[in-house]
């Protein structure tokens, strides 16, 4: 064998080893990397738990008619009534009313912040919590822009608005409003504060709130 040809198979020799430890550095790499993906994603969801899980101390808690204040927000339920049917806009922008099997719960609700202007909305909003653990969100069933959902809350400034909700009646008693402010991004923060509004609603009360439900409540002109 010449010189070349030895020098020639040494060369593809070295070449061959430098591919194999190319491809296995690729691997590792490769490996290192979805790791690095699954640990973010158990990371991620550490941060997204379910309302019952969320630390109690980061909840605000008031009653009906009361201000209660967050660092992000302030907010007061000043009435709550209840309905079988509510007039809202249809999908042509005329006045229409919608019925439920169950009863409507109309809370009116003002809120204020004290920094940046927020908007609560349907990736964080808010809901009814029954004294069994059982939580509501608000009906899709109304037009969002004769709703507290329209509303821009303004550094400063009150801005008013109702949450319509479709629930049972044996659901009443105990009932609470949770006000959760709206977050970005793909992590949630559990730290972030929210606001628990007792509505008042006793045994007694809520027998007294569907004595009185109102055939037709009217959202028309009132956002």
């Amino acid at each position: 064998m010449t010189s070349s040809e030895t020098e020639s198979r040494e060369a593809t020799a070295g070449g061959q080893k430098r591919t194999r430890r190319g491809g296995v550095a690729r691997r590792i790499a490769g490996v290192v990397a979805g790791v690095a993906v699954a640990a973010a994603a158990v990371y991620a969801h550490t941060f997204t738990l379910p309302y019952e899980q969320r630390g109690s101390a980061l909840t605000i808690k008031g009653t009906a008619g009361e201000l209660v204040e967050t660092k992000l927000f302030s907010a007061k339920v000043t009435s709550v009534v209840a309905a079988h049917a509510v007039e809202t806009k249809g999908t042509t922008g005329q006045d229409t009313e919608v019925e439920t099997s169950n009863l409507f719960l109309v809370a009116d609700v003002t809120a204020t912040t004290p920094k940046r202007p927020m908007q609560f909305g349907r990736l964080q909003p808010p809901v009814l919590l029954t004294a069994d653990g059982r939580r509501y969100q608000a009906t899709d069933k109304v037009d969002e822009s004769l709703t507290l959902f329209n509303k821009v809350i303004q550094p400063g400034l009150w801005s008013r608005g109702a949450l319509v909700f479709e629930i049972p009646e044996d659901a009443l008693p105990g009932l609470r409003l949770v006000l959760i402010p709206p977050q970005g991004g793909l992590v949630v923060d559990t730290f972030i504060p929210e606001a628990e509004i007792d509505l008042g609603l006793s045994e007694a009360a809520a027998a007294r709130l569907v004595s009185q439900a109102e055939r037709v409540h009217s959202l028309v002109g009132k956002s």
